[in-house]
This record gives C-alpha cells, structure tokens and sequence, in this order.
C-alpha cells in the first residue's frame, strides 16, 4: 500500500510540472515582444522613432528602461534632421559582484554615426547597476526603427492644405500683428527689427507657452502687443498639440512691412 501511494504521488507531481510547463510556453513570446519596447518619440525630421531593448536577464532589461530618454538624446544628438535610419547596438556587459556595469562591449558599428549613439549610451549604462551578489556576463541589444506615420503628417502640413496650416502660414501677414507695428513707427519712422514668437497650440486650437527667440527689436510695445494679440487668436481645431514658430520681420524701408515666409516645425 504504502509503495502504491509512492507511486500515485510521482505521478500527480509529473503531471502538475508537464501542465506548468505548457503554460509557460504558451505566454513566452507574446511576454517577450510586451517586456522589449522601451518607447516612442517623434524626433525633429517628423518620424517616428520606436525603441525596443532586447536580454535575457530581465533585470538588465527592466533597468534599461530607465534610460529611455537617453536612448532618444543619443540618438537625435548623432544623427542629422531628415537621415534618421534603422540603427541595431549590442552590448556585452560585465556586471560584477557589487551589481554594477564594470564592463561594457561595443559590437562593431557599420558607421561612425552608429558608434556614436553606442558611446553615448554605454556613458549612460555606466550610471546605473542592477542588484548586488550576482556577477555575470549578459547582452542587450538595442533597436532603433523609424516609422513614416509622422512624416506624413508632417508631408500633409508641409503643403498647408488645411485650414490649421493656412491659418498658421498667413499669420504674420495679418492686419492686426502689423498694426502692432505702424503704432509705434508713426512716432519712430526708423523702427525696425525682427523676432520670433514660439508657442504651442492645443488641439482645441488654443496658445499657450509662448516664448520670445531671436529678437532684434529694441522696443517692447510691438513685442507685447503681438503676443497679446497671438494669445486672442483661436486657431481651428487639430489632431494633435502642435509647435509653432512665427517669424516676425518689420522693417521701415517700406510703407507695407513685409514679415518673412512663417516656419512652421512640429518637432518634439
């Protein structure tokens, strides 16, 4: 009796670790794809930039995702507006006995451009460790791929076929930004100068954070009555929030000033 009891018990063990098992492989890959992406960002050419980081130790992998910024820097900082590309790094890293990276191994890079984001982030992975009393030797690999849904969005605002765009384009021309303008050069004839007013638009098609760049102008009045002025206006409604630059040019060589070509950028 006591034999047969032995036995029925190896069985409902083996048992219950064959169903465990099948478990575990049915949810190991859709878990890996899950864990692997780091994050998304629109970098300043317009596309869409998806990191994913892949290792086998999952601490390594989860620490990794507090660098997530410093993925997109290293890369937007290495690599010029308009030639973003696919772009694999792997790292050998030596974590040692105290759970730092005492080691890390660049693969070798096709380009000076790609060995230029694997230094800046190695900088970075020297900043962080994993929990102490386990040393060893891992890799992760880093995957940078461009999506074109941005850029095509970009494309649409690029041709100001939309009522947003061709409010955002014709905005320095509008009457009551030049007003602004011929206020005070009634009693300054020589006034004259430029500025740029950046700001964000909501997607209601309200301003907000508007800031003040590349200003020549020695007298205020025309600077604040122009973000007054941009505060009131009402933009129509987008799909997103929107960053806008305008590009005010007066000058007092002309009876009708002429302000520069607006500039639009929708980077992040």
């Amino acid at each position: 009796m006591k034999n047969l009891f032995i036995i029925f018990s190896m069985i409902c063990i083996s048992f219950a670790v064959s169903c465990s098992s099948g478990k575990g492989g049915s949810s190991k890959g859709p878990k890996k794809s899950d864990d692997s992406e780091i994050g998304l960002v629109e970098i300043e050419g317009g596309e869409t930039l998806k990191v994913s980081g892949y290792s086998r130790d999952k601490e390594v992998a989860r620490k990794m995702k507090l660098l997530e910024e410093d993925f997109f820097e290293c890369y937007q900082d290495s690599v010029k507006i308009g030639e973003a590309e696919n772009v694999n790094i792997d790292f050998d890293i030596e974590v040692d006995s105290d759970g730092f990276f005492e080691m890390i191994e660049i693969a070798k890079m096709k380009s000076k451009k790609e060995m230029k984001i694997a230094k800046c982030i190695k900088k970075e992975m020297e900043m962080i460790g994993v929990r102490p009393g386990n040393p060893r030797r891992v890799q992760f690999s880093l995957s940078y791929r461009v999506t074109k849904e941005k850029v095509k969005r970009s494309e649409k605002h690029g041709r100001m076929n939309d009522l947003r765009s061709q409010t955002i384009a014709s905005l320095a021309k509008m009457k009551k930004f030049k007003d602004c303008f011929d206020a005070r050069r009634a009693k300054n004839p020589k006034l004259q100068g430029k500025f740029t007013l950046k700001f964000m638009l909501s997607e209601d098609g309200e301003v907000y954070d508007i800031k003040l760049r590349n200003n020549t102008f020695t007298d205020k009045y025309v600077i604040n009555c122009a973000v007054e002025k941009l505060e009131d206006t009402i933009f129509p409604k987008g799909d997103s929030d929107d960053e806008v630059e305008i590009n005010f040019d007066f000058t007092a060589t002309s009876d009708n000033p002429r302000p520069e070509k607006p500039r639009k950028s929708l980077s992040l």
